[in-house]
């Protein structure tokens, strides 16, 4: 039996709905242009986007709000503090904390990501500052 090829990030964008792409397509061009060498990948059948061999940013299309989500996160390589104060503390308001590493901001659609967009910029590149592999404070 041969193994389905993974689709591409491509691929899978194209098979979303007209709502759903437009925002996921906004999302992208958003974390595409900021200033960091992120890789894309799919993860958990979404786009996700590694930088230095850590996922840290992880689009959730699937859930029962049935939101865009960006669930930020630090990968495997740093425990975990769920009553830890957030490692970052300018998001601009915009995330919702499970943890000192892990938290979600959920777009309502497409005009909330264009209101949002400097916001999510500043929040974004601020959480891709934050050294990985750096033990909590």
């Amino acid at each position: 039996m041969t193994p389905r090829a993974q689709p591409s990030v491509a691929d899978l964008v194209s098979a979303l709905d007209d709502v759903t792409r437009e925002q996921v397509h906004l999302l992208r061009d958003i974390i595409g242009s900021l200033d960091a060498e992120l890789t894309e990948h799919i993860k958990w059948n979404a786009p996700s986007y590694v930088l230095d061999g850590e996922d840290r940013i992880t689009m959730n299309l699937r859930n029962k709000e049935g939101l865009v989500k960006l669930v930020l996160h630090m990968g495997a390589t740093r425990p975990e503090d769920k009553k830890g104060a957030p490692v970052l503390a300018a998001d601009e308001g915009l995330v919702d904390w499970a943890s000192d590493i892990r938290g979600l901001i959920a777009v309502a659609d497409a005009d909330d990501i264009r209101a949002k967009e400097p916001a999510l910029r500043r929040a974004l590149t601020g959480w891709l500052a934050i050294d990985h592999r750096a033990p909590a404070a």
